[in-house]
């Protein structure tokens, strides 16, 4: 099994260099998308239109063969039941899918968007009966940014996303002349090669291989530091939170080949540990402390 679960390791490195390729300046993007899909975790991405936003989880979910992806628009008009299989064109809808893509999440009425608390913590759908459905990750794409004023109400939806992440425009000047040089025909599917695609099975492999990953007491004492310092600059994370970051920080090492959690993994949760845009500064220093 960890023979096996090396070889897809090192698949999943040819994906995210093929993508990384053709998406310049998301290579975190990608890292938490891989990491949410094979942890079974729910992640938001916000930034405004044309940052590639829904394009990189397309791609991605487009190298894992036998994968079932639900892509929908949320409207204010928006009724659960426009989520499931049954009213979608292609038989393929929330209740049926391994990854659903929900663009413009919170633009979904209050009811329809808190009809998905279900979804994302039991993988239970009421559309009207309860079914039980194979959902393994959930991406909300949005362009309104979450502060302190936001909706008390959709806080719980919003805490049910373990990453979150911000996109933003292409910074770097070499980069920006690279996406003018490209083409119109530049496809990100002329680099697939037999070996930069995975199967449905190898993400169950690679995620019972993360929990059988070894973290020692000094990785929970830095932790419980971590949380410490964060509460002294008022970020609040919940239990809950923490207690699904175990699983981040064993498939980052699983990713890595790694049979123990090193210090480094922690890093990964930086997307894991704010809630507002004033909390993400105080989270970025405090690990960046932390991890020296």
């Amino acid at each position: 099994m960890e023979e096996t679960a090396h070889s897809i390791a090192e698949k999943i490195n040819g994906i995210k260099e093929s993508l990384n390729s053709n998406f310049l300046e998301r290579k975190n993007a990608v890292d938490m998308i891989l990491l949410s899909v094979i942890s079974g975790k729910h992640s938001i991405l916000i930034g405004g239109p044309g940052l590639a936003k829904t394009a990189v989880l397309k791609a991605l979910a487009s190298r894992v063969k036998g994968l079932k992806f639900f892509d929908f628009q949320m409207t204010p008009a928006t009724k659960i039941e426009e989520l499931v299989s049954s009213r979608s064109q292609n038989r393929i809808g929330i209740d049926n899918c391994d990854i659903a893509l929900i663009d413009e999440f919170f633009k979904g009425p209050h009811s329809t968007i808190n009809s998905l608390l279900s979804v994302m913590n039991e993988r239970i759908i009421y559309a009207p009966e309860p079914r039980r459905i194979p959902l393994i990750s959930l991406f909300a794409a949005s362009n309104e940014r979450p502060d302190k004023s936001s909706d008390a109400n959709l806080l719980p939806l919003y805490d049910r996303f373990l990453f979150r992440m911000e996109i933003l425009p292409i910074k770097d000047g070499k980069n920006f002349k690279k996406l003018l040089e490209l083409k119109e025909d530049d496809s990100i599917d002329k680099n697939n090669t037999a070996e930069n695609f995975l199967e449905k099975k190898d993400i169950e492999i690679l995620s019972k291989t993360a929990e059988k990953v070894f973290i020692d007491t000094e990785i929970y004492d830095c932790l419980h530091k971590i949380r410490d310092e964060l509460k002294s600059k008022q970020v609040f994370v919940s239990d809950r939170r923490w207690r699904e970051t175990v699983k981040i920080l064993k498939t980052n090492a699983a990713l890595n080949k790694r049979s123990c959690v090193v210090k480094e993994d922690i890093k990964t949760l930086e997307p894991s540990l704010w809630t507002y845009y004033s909390d993400i500064r105080a989270v970025k220093n405090i690990l960046g402390r932390e991890l020296k």
